[in-house]
């Protein structure tokens, strides 16, 4: 599929329709695909991960079709013709309003696709020099991954508890005792910690694609089923993930997502990070959104042999491959309907279970 070439129309609303609740969260912050681009700066400098990538400013991506309007939604692409020694072209879109605690909801209809020598990422960074002000992966994995790895980095000081459940269900009052679906994989969130890779953190990895009652939550199996809503709620005590399919049959619970969400009456999150060895508040703070696309760097370059893709490509080394093989990145574009912030007013939050 070649990628949609963005238009210049200014475009409808996210999604009008709205049901009467008596949710904890209102909406403070719409960044719809309307206003989407004067709320984000582009991010021009090298690459943090060491990737083959040149971040383009908004001219530049303009001019070269990486940033633009679709029919409902706003483009973030890359270059998919060139073979330039410096790396591929992308976009780091980074907020400029930050955020503290609340609840994000992000419309995503497609994502980069999977496949080698690519890092798609949607995350959350703090204004302090990292990791001070922390850092929060909501979407992100490398080359072929099938599956979401969510995941936070900070500076030494914050381990996360880590009971999982594979219960998809809850009746608990607060988002605090739910249980979640995925599995964590490393439960100290110090990117130097000890034991652990070097800025591996804290990550709890989402089911694979096809697994029994598991959504694709990652790369091409997450388009395939026409993208879903993510939504990560920070709150003092903990961080969870959640993301909801376009095509379930809870519409009601589908439209108050986009107008007045209350995560009681969610399913469980595919992640949760919680515990008193952490102190989220101060943790993480004065957070920007940032959607980005990567390429090799080091995680993908790193995985490049272990996870198949030198055998896969015939190819040694990741930047030989994506600087000789553009067209591999045709689908390495976002596809983003907008993003909502909610904030808690403290109305008193009604549990219910909910099932899918």
């Amino acid at each position: 599929m070649v990628p949609p070439k963005p238009l210049t129309t200014v475009l409808a609303t996210l999604l009008t329709l709205t049901v009467p609740t008596t949710a904890a969260y209102t909406l403070k912050t719409d960044l719809s695909h309307t206003n989407f681009f004067s709320n984000f700066a582009h991010y021009t400098g090298p690459d943090p991960t060491k990737g083959f990538v040149q971040y383009l400013s908004h001219d530049a991506a303009v001019q070269a079709g990486l940033v633009g309007y679709l029919n409902t939604s706003v483009f973030l692409g890359s270059d998919y013709t060139s073979k330039d020694a410096r790396g591929r072209a992308s976009v780091r879109l980074e907020s400029i309003p930050t955020f503290n605690r609340g609840l994000l909801v992000a419309d995503i209809t497609h994502m980069p696709s999977s496949g080698c020598g690519s890092w798609p990422a949607f995350w959350m960074l703090g204004k302090e020099k990292w990791p001070l002000g922390g850092e929060v992966d909501i979407l992100e994995g490398v080359n072929d991954y099938q599956h979401n790895a969510v995941t936070l980095h900070t500076s030494p000081g914050c381990i996360v508890d880590n009971a999982t459940s594979s219960s998809s269900s809850s009746s608990s009052s607060s988002t605090d005792e739910l249980p979640y679906t995925g599995t964590m994989k490393t439960s100290n969130c110090d990117v130097a910690a000890p034991g652990q890779g070097k800025n591996v953190g804290c990550s709890i990895h989402a089911a694979p694609a096809g697994s029994p009652d598991h959504l694709p939550t990652y790369g091409s199996a997450f388009n395939t089923q026409g993208g879903g809503i993510y939504v990560v709620e920070l709150t003092s005590t903990s961080i969870s993930t959640w993301i909801f399919p376009r095509s379930t049959t809870n519409t009601t619970l589908l439209a108050s997502l986009l107008s007045s969400p209350n995560p009681s009456t969610f399913p469980a999150p595919i992640a949760r990070f919680s515990g008193s060895g952490c102190d989220f508040e101060r943790r993480f703070r004065d957070m920007r959104v940032i959607f980005n696309t990567a390429f090799c760097g080091v995680w993908a370059a790193g995985e490049w042999e272990t996870g198949g893709c030198a055998k896969k490509t015939g190819v040694k080394k990741c930047a030989d491959y994506v600087r000789e093989n553009p067209e591999a990145f045709l689908e390495a574009y976002w596809e983003i309907g907008g993003l909502r912030w909610f904030e808690d007013d403290g109305i008193k939050k009604v549990a219910r279970s909910v099932r899918w």
